[in-house]
């Protein structure tokens, strides 16, 4: 306040509106980066900023985040989300320019009908690049499904296309030439719909269906698909349902979500990388049986990835191959170059580490990701396979690994997020890694950067550093 009565002695000072300043392009850019509903307000500001939201190129609308703040119950909800379709379809009238991006997730209702195939009209006539649907149903009525359009399935603008809970029955041949990414969910597909999609999908690279059942064969013959994902598409507990998948040009693919049902690979010779982080379900009244079902799902699968080069599996895979290392039984043999485990370290996964590293000779670079999920395939606590000191399970092996002796270069841990991470399982683990390892350069764990926790980690990195190295050239970054 000093300083401003000292310059007023000498000269006068004016505001200056640098955002004025800006062109409307610069403008509708800083819009774009408010949520819609903030965007629209500005046009109150002034004259010139009335209609420059009409001019954005993506309008991105979410129920979850409408701003609402009448109160809560059925009333309350019923009425917010009413004023959230008008609200939609107001600003989707007073748009005024050819969009990129119109993406729509609503708390869906049969009598918002009408509403939802005016704004795919709208879409289709604004010549839509990237159209994003999310249907999720209204808890008072789960069963409607709404029916997607005819007109969606020929449009030649689309090159992005996300939609989920709704019925998929094109009348005629699908033509999307320009689509190269589409994800479907929670939708029932029969293999015909996915046969017209394919066809009509010429130039299609990433294909992903979660929750989506109906269908028992996915044959991908385009050349230009790349890249497959599959999540919940097999939580089925019937044993005469399968799931055949060709995909001889694929070079991505990956599984997660429930899995219940046996998958086979026909022809994927073109497979680079491969993800294998499911969950299986078997019958509570016949677990025994269920157990032999989910391990041979298991060995089929890794039995068609002997020539991935990038290997990810998950926690319930693992524990399935620590049942098989307690048996007496080894993975199906790998050549896998790079080798990632999302999993814990614990008691029920030491002996399945044990048997990837048996049967992946070739391994290079080695990457923990620490999976969030604790989870553990049903009844693993009270199998007597299991029953040994888990601390001392490292020393005691006797198993020369090749991988390790041989080829190992670099190991890389993350998501290490508390201490609990850092017990006795995981020192011994490391342990037995820079005394086996012969050629590794360089081992890296990576931590959240936490203050808190400061003075621990350096204790845990002074413990590390204080290992025993097989390797000469070894590095240990704690990062």
């Amino acid at each position: 306040m000093r300083r401003t009565r000292k310059l007023s002695r000498f000269e006068t000072t004016t505001a200056v509106d640098r955002i004025s300043e800006f062109p409307d392009s610069i403008l509708v850019h800083i819009l774009s980066l408010l949520r819609i509903e903030y965007a629209v307000r500005t046009q109150v500001l002034s004259k010139r900023w009335r209609f420059l939201w009409t001019f954005l190129p993506s309008l991105l609308f979410c129920y979850s985040a409408f701003d609402d703040d009448r109160g809560e119950g059925e009333d309350f909800r019923v009425a917010r989300n009413t004023d959230f379709v008008n609200f939609v379809g107001k600003t989707l009238f007073a748009s005024n320019c050819k969009l990129k991006k119109f993406e729509v997730d609503i708390c869906y209702h049969p009598r918002f009908a009408s509403n939802v195939d005016s704004w795919t009209r709208f879409a289709a006539g604004k010549g839509v690049e990237e159209l994003d649907l999310q249907l999720c149903p209204d808890a008072t009525d789960t069963e409607y499904e709404h029916e997607l359009p005819q007109l969606l399935y020929d449009n030649s603008w689309f090159k992005e296309l996300r939609f989920s809970h709704c019925s998929v029955i094109p009348k005629g041949n699908v033509a999307w030439y320009s689509l190269k990414k589409l994800s479907i969910g929670d939708v029932e597909l029969s293999n015909d719909v996915i046969e017209r999609i394919l066809a009509g999908s010429p130039v299609l690279e990433t294909l992903e269906l979660h929750t989506c059942e109906g269908f028992s064969r996915l044959a991908v013959t385009n050349s230009c698909v790349k890249k497959l994902i599959l999540r919940n598409c097999l939580d089925f507990l019937s044993d005469d349902k399968r799931l055949e998948i060709s995909a001889p040009y694929l070079l991505s693919l990956e599984m997660s979500g429930y899995l219940g049902s046996n998958c086979r690979f026909t022809n994927i010779s073109s497979l680079v990388d491969a993800v294998f982080n499911c969950e299986f379900r078997c019958k509570v009244e016949d677990r025994a049986n269920g157990y032999e079902r989910i391990q041979n799902i298991v060995v089929v699968f890794l039995a068609s990835l002997l020539h991935v080069k990038n290997l990810t599996l998950g926690t319930w895979a693992i524990q399935v191959l620590s049942f098989m290392e307690a048996k007496g039984l080894s993975c199906p043999l790998l050549n896998c170059k790079c080798l990632t485990l999302d999993t814990d370290i614990n008691k029920y996964v030491l002996p399945g580490i044990a048997n990837v590293f048996k049967s992946t000779p070739n391994v290079e670079a080695l990457i923990m990701t620490w999976s969030v999920s604790s989870s553990e395939l049903y009844g693993i606590r009270s199998t007597m396979l299991l029953n040994y000191n888990e601390e001392q399970y490292w020393t005691s092996q006797k198993w020369t690994y090749k991988c390790l002796t041989l080829h190992l270069k670099n190991v890389t841990i993350s998501n290490c997020l508390t201490k609990y991470n850092y017990d006795s399982n995981f020192f011994s683990f490391i342990q037995f890694l820079l005394r086996n390892a012969r050629v590794l350069q360089k081992m890296v764990i990576n931590t959240p950067s936490d203050a808190r926790m400061k003075e621990y980690y350096f204790k845990v990195a002074k413990k590390l550093l204080s290992f025993p190295r097989s390797s000469p050239d070894a590095t240990v970054i704690f990062w």
